[in-house]
């Protein structure tokens, strides 16, 4: 067969297409060994998701839903979607899932649509306590349509302020109460929040994108049973790619939550994206990840018993989940100044917002999901959180990064 001029821009590998991007990715994955990742919202995918995701899939166009009209030659595609939603609904114990949606906040934005009417009342849990933009920050898409109220943490309990939500609601009537946290480290009562929603005729929307792990494994409560619906993304302690939001939902508000996610907020999500998503919802099912998500919260509680021992404050007074937030509103440290640190001692982490104090609102959170994954122990990560709390108290030790490093080395990256 005779050669086309364009074939080599099909045939080459990355390092011969595109050098420079190939310099950039090996430069990402040096760092990568280098430091311990303690981001609470990264992970390691499964070498089977990511085969999934580089398969033959990933030029197979999948819009609409099975059946598949518009496009023929979808049968397959079909089978995959209908297997990750089977499996999603099993996994969960929904009357109904859809797992198309590109990311957890585009899923967030299409429960809206689908549920509120411009103008409708919304109640979430405040960004400052914790919570995430995409349940009705003013700055963000899912804040422009609604009349929005929050509710926060008890400062003295370090609790979420559950009376306090519940008088709010009653004052403000909510068509609808977000439930679910982005830096909040003790478990969410949904419980107490659907209550709260049947008392004042709302519907209660739950976001356990960075718990859903701990759910699955039955660590945490699960809400979908008396939630009008669920969202989450497909990573953090879910420990998958990075690629996309699930929703779980009664049956009655099936059709509207799919017209919201497709047509109504994107179009075509790869083939290679859902298959992946199906072969993330089988290997959840299996025993060995609920024995991870046990060692992960035994982990963050061992960082935060570490990080005590050295004098550091913990918001919430300690952790439920796999993340630890550092409370640093009465400290001299800057956000920039406090991860360039981080970063030169070798630690990836991530700061955050907590409730104005003093002027202060500064926070550190850390994970533990992705070393759990990587193999470090409670013992490493009690020792690691002490390194941690001398660094933040301003201890200078030459040789800490040194100790950073070799943990690094010891419990290296997952290999594909």
């Amino acid at each position: 067969m005779e050669k086309r001029e364009w074939s080599d821009l099909f045939t080459a590998d990355l390092a011969v297409a595109d050098p420079e991007i190939a310099r950039l990715i090996a430069a990402q994955e040096r760092q990568n060994r280098a430091t311990v990742n303690l981001v609470a919202s990264e992970t390691y995918c499964p070498a089977a998701t990511l085969a999934a995701e580089a398969s033959e899939l990933v030029n197979k166009n999948a819009g609409g839903y099975p059946p598949r009209v518009s496009f023929n030659g979808g049968a397959t595609m079909d089978a995959i979607e209908r297997l990750a939603v089977e499996r999603a609904k099993a996994i969960f114990g929904a009357e109904h899932a859809n797992i198309q949606s590109l990311s957890a906040t585009i899923a967030n934005i299409a429960v809206l649509r689908a549920l509120l009417r411009p103008g409708d009342r919304l109640m979430g849990f405040d960004m400052a306590a914790g919570g995430h933009n995409s349940h009705g920050d003013a700055k963000h898409l899912s804040g422009a349509d609604y009349a929005v109220r929050s509710f926060g943490v008890d400062e003295t309990t370090g609790a979420v302020d559950y009376e306090g939500a519940r008088r709010l609601a009653h004052a403000f009537r909510p068509h609808m109460i977000v439930a679910g946290s982005s830096s909040y480290p003790l478990a969410i009562d949904f419980r107490v929040l659907a209550e709260i929603a049947a008392e004042t005729d709302a519907l209660l929307f739950c976001d356990i994108a960075h718990v859903s792990g701990l759910v699955i494994a039955g660590l945490h409560d699960n809400p979908t049973r008396y939630s009008a619906v669920v969202t989450t993304s497909t990573h953090k302690t879910f420990c998958g790619p990075r690629t996309g939001g699930l929703v779980l939902c009664k049956a009655e508000h099936a059709a509207a939550i799919d017209a919201a996610i497709a047509p109504g907020l994107q179009a075509a999500p790869g083939g290679h994206i859902i298959a992946a998503r199906a072969v993330l919802f089988e290997i959840v099912r299996k025993p060995a990840f609920a024995a991870l998500m046990r060692q992960v919260v035994a982990n963050a509680r061992a960082l935060a018993e570490g990080l005590r021992e050295a004098g550091a404050t913990l918001y919430a007074g300690g952790t439920d989940t796999h993340m630890v937030v550092v409370d640093l509103r009465d400290s001299v440290w800057t956000e920039g100044d406090l991860n360039n640190v981080l970063l030169d001692q070798g630690v990836t982490a991530n700061t955050t917002g907590l409730p104005a104090r003093h002027g202060g609102h500064l926070g550190l959170r850390f994970g533990s999901t992705a070393m759990t994954i990587r193999g470090m122990d409670a013992a490493s990560f009690q020792r690691l959180g002490n390194e941690l709390g001398r660094l933040l108290a301003g201890e200078k030790d030459p040789r800490r990064a040194g100790r950073i490093l070799e943990w690094a080395r010891q419990f290296p990256l997952p290999s594909f």
